[in-house]
């Protein structure tokens, strides 16, 4: 059993090897907030990307709306291992015939462990004449862990020698796993949301040196 194991070891790590490999500087919106990412990845057969690697949370104290929502674009890190996280991703080429224009279908996943901070405006008293006056509390969450998930459609332009351009758009659910007592809606440990990703950054392919070694 082990000889199977060891000889599929070697078969993966020589399709690796053969593989066209990128490095990717990539900047994301997604449901949680945003964040900027570091890939590496390989392009098995010119048709199949595998990447992964690690991602930086941006913190932001503004807020996108003012409607007491409680995870959307509220993630934010109060302590070093919360800007951490990771992100995977699995690319289809399409349309390979369209020369500098690479588009794909891909599936995108990402996680990562931090808080909220969420800035929130209630009923607080009333006034004197019987109109609702209102107080601002600001109050930070967590932490949990957030799962965000998307499919969806990217493209790769090429821009000079190495070097290119990519772009993807795409639509999943967030997972935020944590139970938080003054939030009725985590006490299964569980909540998801819709959620929406926009990504964009420059790439870098590596020579295939194998391939060169043939030609």
């Amino acid at each position: 059993m082990y000889r199977y194991l060891i000889l599929i070891l070697f078969l993966f790590l020589g399709s690796i090897l053969s593989a066209q490999n990128t490095l990717q500087s990539l900047f994301n919106s997604t449901h949680s907030g945003r964040n900027f990412s570091i890939i590496y990845s390989n392009i098995l057969d010119g048709k199949n990307e595998i990447g992964g690697g690690l991602r930086f949370n941006i913190n932001q104290y503004a807020h996108p709306d003012d409607q007491n929502n409680i995870f959307y674009k509220r993630l934010y890190a109060t302590n070093p291992l919360h800007y951490f996280g990771i992100e995977a991703f699995y690319n289809r080429y399409i349309f390979t015939n369209l020369g500098n224009m690479k588009p794909y279908l891909f599936y995108d996943i990402q996680a990562t462990y931090s808080t909220t901070f969420n800035r929130m405006c209630l009923p607080y008293t009333y006034a004197d004449d019987g109109e609702v006056l209102y107080k601002k509390y600001e109050e930070y969450f967590g932490p949990y862990t957030w799962i965000e998930q998307c499919v969806g459609l990217g493209f790769n332009v090429d821009i000079f020698r190495n070097w290119f351009f990519t772009q993807k758009v795409g639509i999943g659910a967030c997972f935020i796993l944590g139970k938080e007592y003054q939030i009725p809606s985590t006490w299964s440990g569980f909540s998801w949301e819709v959620g929406l990703l926009y990504n964009v950054g420059i790439g870098y392919r590596f020579e295939n040196r194998t391939r060169n070694k043939r030609k």
